[in-house]
């Protein structure tokens, strides 16, 4: 899509420099902040007042926030406080972000700011999924001693990266069982010819699978529930922040918290995945 707007691109990973790229291609005016030790191509900036004056749209990273109140610009060659981040942009200036906190939100909206979230779009977390799952499914094949074929393996949660996950397992041969908690999902999920168990009944249920992969970001995999499991089974968990699995279940298995897995394993398909998003946000905006 062609367009002539000027975009600041500010901190994040190699899928936002690759998403200034597309967006260059485009035909966009493309200046960058917190990109430093990647070879972008494009301008960079060490103004920020600067530059989100000139800029139409601004673009914070997926995740928006990294470690104490700072963004998450692993790149950058110094860090970033998002309050001053956020002081330096211009009131009703268009910002769009992936993964925002609400404190972040809360924070942008006091100075005049509404910071959107692309990974809220349901076109996005679809194709975001894939990527995960493969992920996903690299750290299984790396880990294991064995193949996926024939493996029995439990998927708990069963929305898009479970579902994602779900139908590429079956397809390499592994014997799959999902975990969920409405009455809907557990038909889905045996309509696929999946095994189904109750997220709310792990308990005792797991000794049978020496892979798990959990999807859900809140506390399912609790030093109870994995009380059952032998101890080489290898749990991989996906979910966002904290995850799903008790902080001590080191004691009693391998775990692996797995995150941002589409921007370390395919982050030019991520950042294609982002941009087309962003261009149907603002193209909804007017501003395309």
């Amino acid at each position: 899509m062609k367009h002539t707007l000027t975009f600041a691109l500010v901190g994040g990973d190699v899928r936002q420099a690759y998403l200034g790229e597309l967006l260059a291609a485009d035909g966009a005016k493309v200046k960058t902040i917190g990109l430093e030790r990647h070879d972008t191509g494009l301008p960079a900036s060490s103004d920020l007042r600067a530059l989100f004056v000139e800029a139409d749209v601004i673009l914070f990273p997926m995740p928006v926030m990294g470690v104490r109140g700072r963004l998450n610009a692993p790149l950058a060659n110094a860090p970033y406080k998002l309050v001053d981040i956020l002081d330096a942009i211009p009131a009703g200036k268009p910002v769009f972000g992936g993964s925002v906190p609400q404190m972040v939100t809360d924070m942008a909206s006091r100075r005049g700011i509404e910071v959107q979230d692309y990974l809220k779009r349901e076109e996005l977390a679809l194709l975001n999924a894939i990527p995960t799952a493969e992920g996903a499914i690299q750290i299984a094949m790396e880990e294991l001693p064995v193949t996926l074929h024939e493996l029995p393996v439990l998927i708990i949660g069963a929305g898009r990266i479970g579902s994602a996950l779900a139908s590429r397992l079956h397809g390499l041969g592994a014997k799959v069982t999902v975990s969920a908690r409405k009455y809907t999902d557990f038909a889905r999920i045996r309509s696929a010819g999946y095994g189904c168990m109750d997220t709310r009944r792990l308990a005792g249920q797991l000794s049978a699978f020496p892979l798990i992969i959990n999807t859900v970001p809140y506390p399912v995999l609790t030093r109870t529930v994995l009380a059952g499991c032998k101890p080489d089974v290898l749990i991989i968990d996906l979910a966002s922040g904290k995850g799903g699995t008790a902080a001590d279940a080191t004691e009693l298995c391998r775990v692996i918290h797995a995150l941002s897995l589409p921007g370390r394993v395919a982050p030019r398909s991520a950042a294609a995945a982002i941009h087309e998003t962003i261009c149907h946000m603002l193209e909804e905006e007017g501003l395309l």
